[in-house]
């Protein structure tokens, strides 16, 4: 019995004076996500939205056998998270930031999510991470 690939998609998240940002990229196709986040000035918090964006767009985009790496532990780490993603079948890893070059560079980029997906984002994190800073 063959086995499907697994899909592997990294996510990274920058938070800076002026704006913060999460970025996507999909191995399965090559495929970058940039998404500025309005009002959100805490590494941790942005992590954790790069993390649900990520769960979203697979549960959005159909896909399976899909894992997520993230070199923010503590967002690979929290339960709400990691719930949801089970629930979905998807996998989330840490991985050493040297090792998330591509994520990382991406959010250095111009946005390429258009604004209504934060507000679907926002909406979504609000619901479940609502009693979290």
């Amino acid at each position: 019995m063959k086995t499907k690939k697994r899909r592997i998609l990294y996510v990274d998240a920058s938070v800076e004076e002026s704006m913060s940002k999460i970025s996507l990229y999909d191995t399965g196709n090559n495929l970058t996500n940039i998404l500025e986040l309005q009002n959100i000035s805490k590494s941790n918090i942005a992590e954790n939205y790069a993390l649900l964006y990520a769960i979203l767009y697979v549960v959005k985009n159909n896909l399976h056998n899909c894992h997520i790496l993230s070199d923010n532990q503590q967002s690979t780490q929290n339960k709400k998270i990691i719930k949801i993603a089970q629930d979905k079948s998807i996998a989330i890893s840490w991985i050493p930031r040297e090792i998330n070059v591509i994520a990382d560079k991406i959010t250095k980029l111009n946005t390429t999510v258009k604004i209504k997906e934060w507000y679907i984002l926002d909406m979504f994190y609000n619901l479940i991470m609502k009693d979290e800073g």
